[in-house]
């Protein structure tokens, strides 16, 4: 999924429930790293040691520093750039 499809899915969502079109894109595009970070974190261990038992505090670090940094300042920075235009 490329970034301007969130984007044209939080306009899709502020025309139908309200809200800043950038607060609603910001919370999908961390949400949208985050569970993609989720699932290749937990079928890679799963690959790796046959169990995500034991592993749940590295997937959660996993998960919020790549929600955070890609998704979160990403996000950013996608909106930045967009208003520069």
């Amino acid at each position: 999924m490329k970034v301007k499809e969130i984007y044209k899915i939080s306009e899709t969502v502020h025309r139908a429930a309200g809200g800043k079109i950038e607060n609603i894109f910001l919370f999908l595009n961390t949400m949208f790293w985050a569970l993609l970070a989720l699932i290749i974190g937990a079928a890679g261990f799963s690959l790796a040691t046959g169990s995500v038992i034991g592993h749940g505090i590295t997937l959660f670090c996993i998960v919020g520093y790549t929600g955070m940094i890609i998704g979160f300042f990403g996000g950013s920075y996608y909106l930045y750039r967009r208003d520069e235009k």
